[in-house]
């Protein structure tokens, strides 16, 4: 079977196998203990891990006698414990089954894998519980900021620019609950690497593509990889140089410029650390601009991302970039940045994050 990236990623991080040092060919072959998991048992077998001559040596992994333990198209898991691989056939709902039994093999390394509750989310969610008892809170800002920052004040957390999550390690996201989809939510904000940006600057930026509203020039539009918006915007990544890039897609000439740059494994980086522990707090809305209300009533608890889906999310639409960018004054080349937001749809939590915990707050 082809090594995919996650799994040799896995395998990496769990110091189990790093094919990036291993070299082409038989000789460097290893072969490893592994077991299969039972429902009631498990059996020792034989892992291979190598790189063939052939393919440009793309990493491979077989098990052997896989053919007595598995069926073509199965789901199988993988789980490394105590330095032990264990393969899970995840399509025989017998073996599924005993992951809640710690007297299965699989549900004893479930139950010594899962993590302790975390006394700073029983704390957290405490503490939005009684706010969620108040039933409607009036904003104490006018706009699409005013939920959160409302949100932040009654838990007593002061507004600041640090890139930490908010409370004990744990990221506070607020959003408005209305109708079946949800507006995105944003997962990060980050500046451009401008020294690699061929616009060179904000100013360049929103000189060069901005309009005039309200007598200042403005930049506010979404932009995704899968289609140019109005302005003829369009991300691409990059996978050779590792890199996001805004390009300017003119339809008409088929011609495409290259305009901003964001480096990836930057980007991936600003994910994970932005979201180790996430409160998505949902709230219903009632009223407009300065008398709008929020009555806080669930909270969806997301962890870890699945940070080598962010590409694929990325190229697929999935994940957008807004430009919130306008002129400070109408004669000075100074611009008001209110963030390069990377946003995704709730709806899409999945693809990007292991399965949440949500809690309701109200009925």
């Amino acid at each position: 079977m082809d090594a995919t990236a996650s799994v040799r990623d896995f395998l990496r991080d769990f110091e189990f196998h790093d094919y990036n040092a291993q070299q082409k060919g038989s000789d460097a072959k290893v072969g490893r203990r592994a077991y299969y998991v039972y429902a009631n048992r498990v059996e020792e077998t034989t892992v291979s891990l190598y790189r063939p001559e052939t393919k440009n040596g793309d990493p491979r992994i077989w098990f052997s006698k896989m053919g007595t333990y598995a069926e073509p198209f199965n789901l199988l898991a993988l789980l490394i414990h105590h330095g032990e691989l264990y393969l899970v056939n995840c399509s025989r709902p017998e073996i599924t089954a005993s992951l809640n039994d710690a007297s299965t093999p699989l549900g004893s390394i479930a139950a010594q894998l899962r993590k302790a509750i975390d006394p700073a989310v029983v704390e957290l969610l405490d503490m939005i519980q009684e706010i969620s008892r108040r039933g409607f809170i009036p904003t104490l800002r006018p706009g699409d900021t005013g939920i959160g920052m409302t949100l932040e004040t009654h838990l007593g957390i002061a507004a600041n620019a640090s890139k930490a999550p908010d409370y004990k390690g744990i990221e506070i996201k607020a959003k408005r609950l209305r109708g079946k989809k949800p507006n995105r939510v944003t997962l990060f904000s980050q500046v451009p690497n401008w020294s690699l940006s061929p616009i060179n600057s904000a100013w360049n930026l929103l000189s060069t593509y901005g309009y005039q509203r309200s007598g200042k020039l403005r930049l506010n539009h979404e932009i995704n990889a899968t289609s140019p918006n109005s302005l003829g915007f369009q991300l691409e990544v990059d996978a050779g140089r590792d890199w996001l890039k805004q390009n300017h897609v003119d339809v008409v000439k088929d011609a495409k410029r290259h305009v901003v740059t964001w480096e990836m494994e930057h980007l991936r980086k600003r994910l994970a650390e932005k979201h180790p522990q996430t409160f998505w707090v949902g709230a219903q809305c009632r009223g407009r601009g300065a008398g709008e209300e929020f009555h806080y009533i669930q909270v969806e608890h997301t962890r870890a991302p699945k940070v080598r889906n962010f590409d694929a999310l990325l190229e697929g639409g999935l994940i957008s970039v807004d430009y919130l960018m306008s002129q400070k004054e109408p004669t000075k080349q100074r611009v008001r940045d209110h963030g390069y937001l990377f946003k995704i749809h709730p709806s899409d939590f999945d693809a990007l994050f292991p399965p949440a915990d949500v809690h309701l707050l109200a009925h």
